[in-house]
């Protein structure tokens, strides 16, 4: 099955702009199974209905959540405290939900800062692999449709080093971004408990589909 992980609306995310109707369009065009659709925040979002009512498009809702030490993309729970942003007491409350953790585009900045460093030593592959955040998560996305070839690799190596899963997804803000970058699953999932269950199993692989890898983006989304 191929799986868009990442997808911002306009919906749930002030930063996107992308609608209900363009997520069926573009599904289509790029022959996804799956969207997730993961707004910023710390609230599950609803499924719009015109979503709910296509019958060749399964959609599920996670979370990407900001803390301390990076953006993670949740499945499985509903919501948890606004108060609480530190990694670990998410991670806490994940587990206790039965939920599962991705990190999402984990060394985006770090990699960045190397490309402006003069004297300071830069960010290792060795350095990415002591991070505490991948100590908490249960897999990271290799792959992101905002992601330069370098910070690919790059991230590859690390999930290696790690003997981590790697998943992708489009981090879309922009319609023609959907499906840009997936997550090939195994099997067939047909309910949030089988993505959940593939996810923690590691039964999938990431492929970005970006005709020509970036050299990097003009902005970020937030």
């Amino acid at each position: 099955m191929i799986v868009d992980l990442h997808v911002h609306t306009r919906l749930g995310s002030d930063d996107s702009v992308i609608t209900a109707e363009q997520i069926i369009t573009q599904a289509k065009k790029r022959r996804l199974d799956t969207i997730c659709i993961t707004e910023h925040g710390n609230v599950k979002s609803q499924i719009p209905r015109q979503l709910l009512d296509q019958r060749d498009l399964l959609v599920f809702v996670g979370m990407e959540a900001s803390t301390e030490l990076g953006d993670v993309l949740i499945f499985g729970m509903d919501s948890y405290p606004r108060q609480i942003w530190r990694a670990a007491d998410i991670r806490r409350l994940v587990v206790e939900a039965g939920g599962v953790m991705i990190a999402a585009h984990p060394f985006r900045y770090s990699l960045a800062q190397n490309a402006v460093l003069t004297s300071s030593r830069e960010f290792t592959v060795e350095d990415a692999c002591r991070q505490r955040l991948l100590q908490l998560v249960d897999a990271l996305e290799v792959v992101n449709g905002w992601a330069t070839k370098e910070e690919v690799a790059f991230t590859r190596k690390v999930a290696r080093r790690l003997g981590m899963s790697g998943a992708g997804g489009s981090d879309a803000h922009y319609p023609e971004q959907i499906g840009c970058c997936v997550t090939v699953f195994d099997r067939f999932i047909g309910t949030e408990t089988e993505l959940i269950e593939e996810l923690k199993n590691g039964r999938f692989r990431p492929e970005d589909r970006r005709s020509g890898k970036r050299k990097g983006p003009t902005a970020w989304p937030m």
